[in-house]
């Protein structure tokens, strides 16, 4: 994905720039909130164009995948449960937060900075770190 700076209003923008083209343009940023809905981080624009989306039909998910998918699914079921529950809730937002200061131990590392991994997400974080649980 490409890195670039655009003009007021056009660095807002999100989605496709025609929806009847299939290979056309595709711009998004993701803006990152705390529980109140602040905004803590930007995300920087992207634009990338899908130019072969993958045929599911033609070539299905190998087993490594799979194991992937698999993963993350279960990782969706405990975070709903963990939503529902005071308790865990506040525990993963103490988490959360610690993290914003030092990355999370249990963090991958981040490959452009080298250092442990920087969740801006609520969600995003507890969701990986089950997932990073269940994978090991």
């Amino acid at each position: 994905m490409s890195d670039t700076k655009f003009i007021n209003p056009i660095d807002s923008m999100s989605g496709r720039l025609s929806k009847k083209e299939r290979q056309g343009v595709i711009f998004r940023r993701k803006i990152y909130r705390d529980s109140q809905g602040h905004i803590i981080k930007k995300g920087r624009n992207e634009h990338f164009i899908q130019v072969n989306p993958r045929n599911y039909e033609k070539t299905p998910l190998t087993p490594g995948e799979q194991k992937t998918v698999s993963a993350f699914k279960q990782a969706l079921e405990q975070y709903k449960l963990d939503k529902q529950n005071p308790e865990r809730m506040a525990y993963w937002q103490q988490r959360w937060k610690a993290q914003m200061r030092k990355g999370d131990p249990q963090a991958p590392i981040d490959p452009e900075t080298g250092k442990k991994r920087i969740y801006g997400r609520l969600d995003t974080f507890i969701r990986s770190m089950i997932q990073i649980s269940l994978n090991t």
